[in-house]
């Protein structure tokens, strides 16, 4: 996703916490991806580009046709930073209709920020989407919801904190009756563990939400080339997931982009992700993660 940091790095994995492990669920049946055997373009197909209003590509069927996405998650709202209601993504609700239109699922995602509380943030967020949604077809109304978690900007410290996170996803899922795939960087996930561990119930509620995971790492040779077959895939153990369900492996131009799709569409990089499985699993998992637009509870 846009402005993101792009020098990653492995944290190095304790024990999880005795109080952590008490409150750890096993993540359910919808939200745990298919496995794969082996390691390949094959089997990590690399279907999900994220957008936002930074991205200037044309969304067409040549994205399905010929870069095989099948997922595009826009940008719907950034935080409350401005004093408005909320901070939406000014090109969101045309796109939605574009990428209905080009016969693409749609996915939204909310940028979550530490100004406001994250009940407040997902109100405002589901609001922009449903109004985007409800500009579809009937047929057509699905989307799949995220959640942004990471800093801002240069500022490490610039993020929502984890009890709001908390307050995010419970709010977002009593009102759609969905998970929400959760975005983070795999140096900021082992970063939060213990503030993860030290707020009730949050470790075994990201355990039933699918985790959309960022590393761009993997083995060069001595010239710093990036090696055919030498990426490094994300490392989650000692987390509240079991494993990733989506892995955003380049920012466009970083990443094992000798094993996977590279990152330019249009002449222009973009985010691209592979899902954790084959692409029958995929589709099962994007039908069991999309919400309807009907509101289950206020």
């Amino acid at each position: 996703m846009v402005g993101r940091v792009l020098a990653l790095c492995v944290a190095s994995l304790a024990a999880m916490p005795a109080s952590a492990q008490q409150r750890s669920v096993a993540a359910s049946p919808s939200a745990r991806p298919v496995a794969a055997k082996t390691v390949s373009p094959r089997d990590y197909p690399s279907v999900v580009l994220d957008l936002s209003s930074h991205n200037t590509i044309p969304i067409d069927n040549a994205l399905k046709s010929r870069h095989g996405i099948g997922l595009v998650i826009h940008r719907a709202t950034l935080g409350r930073d401005t004093g408005g209601p909320n901070d939406v993504d000014s090109v969101f609700p045309d796109r939605t209709l574009e990428i209905a239109r080009a016969g693409l699922r749609l996915g939204a995602y909310h940028w979550a920020t530490p100004t406001d509380t994250g009940d407040r943030q997902a109100d405002d967020f589901l609001r922009v989407v449903k109004a985007a949604c409800d500009l579809l077809p009937p047929s057509q109304r699905r989307v799949v919801l995220a959640i942004d978690w990471e800093p801002h900007g240069n500022d490490p410290d610039h993020y929502m904190r984890a009890a709001e996170v908390d307050r995010f996803l419970r709010r977002a899922m009593a009102r759609t009756g969905r998970g929400v795939l959760v975005y983070a960087y795999e140096n900021f996930i082992h970063e939060q563990r213990d503030e993860i561990a030290n707020t009730p119930g949050l470790w075994a509620l990201l355990a039933r939400n699918p985790l959309w995971v960022a590393n761009y790492k993997v083995s060069t040779d001595a010239m710093g080339n990036p090696l055919r077959g030498g990426m490094i895939l994300p490392r989650v153990a000692g987390s509240p997931w079991p494993d990733w369900s989506l892995w955003q492996y380049t920012s466009g131009d970083n990443g094992p982009i000798a094993d996977f799709p590279h990152g330019k569409i249009a002449g222009e990089l973009v985010d691209r992700s592979v899902f954790r499985g084959p692409r029958a699993g995929f589709d099962r998992f994007v039908n069991d993660q999309s919400w309807d637009c009907i509101y289950r509870g206020r």
